[in-house]
């Protein structure tokens, strides 16, 4: 635990030195939202999406005004999937404190795209359903059946209406994040795969 804690602690002192580094001439802004997501294995149907949570901080600089930006993130994201099969119905929730750090073209000063990626750290697992049988089930899993860092691709759009941002992402998982023989996932490749849409203030 002890261990986690500090890697945990680190991540965000890392996050947080980032915000610090564009301090100044630099746009903040809250963000929350709902996630969609899946895992890339041959085992999860790509029409089950899990349902999930995103939240979190960000910081906006300009490296080229009115039309090159950096921004950088820190937030919780709820990630996972869907499984089924003649055993019943299962969900996988995984819960990430994750830091993007994203490009982004202005075009009119009112449409954003963006690319980049990001890196994130678990701190949570969860797995729920009902069996065939007709029963229910809910309980925290060790984290230890996945890998506790993963880190992808991430491209989005977004509208400024200054104050309000309104905007979608998708986040392009690299890792392979089942550490051990977990379940149906045991010698098969699982990365992340989520869609965001969000809501934003900025100050």
């Amino acid at each position: 635990m002890n261990k986690r804690l500090k890697q945990i602690t680190f991540a965000a002192i890392l996050g947080l030195m980032t915000f610090t580094t564009q301090a100044q001439e630099s746009v903040f802004g809250v963000k929350g939202g709902l996630n969609l997501s899946n895992f890339f294995t041959e085992n999860v149907d790509d029409e089950n999406l899990r349902t999930g949570l995103n939240f979190g901080v960000y910081s906006r600089s300009a490296l080229i005004p009115e039309v090159l930006y950096l921004q950088t993130e820190l937030g919780y994201s709820g990630k996972g999937a869907k499984i089924e099969g003649s055993l019943g119905e299962a969900e996988i929730g995984l819960g990430y404190l994750e830091l993007p750090i994203l490009a982004s073209v202005g075009i009119a000063d009112l449409f954003y795209v963006e690319g980049g990626a990001y890196a994130s750290y678990l701190l949570d697992a969860n797995i729920s359903g009902e069996s065939s049988g007709g029963s229910s089930f809910s309980e925290e899993i060790s984290t230890s059946n996945f890998k506790d860092f993963d880190y992808g691709l991430a491209v989005g759009a977004n509208v400024n209406l200054r104050p309000l941002v309104v905007g979608v992402r998708y986040y392009y998982g690299l890792q392979d994040i089942v550490d051990n023989d977990f379940a149906q996932f045991s010698g098969i490749e699982a990365r992340n795969s989520t869609f965001q849409a969000y809501v934003a203030f900025e100050f």
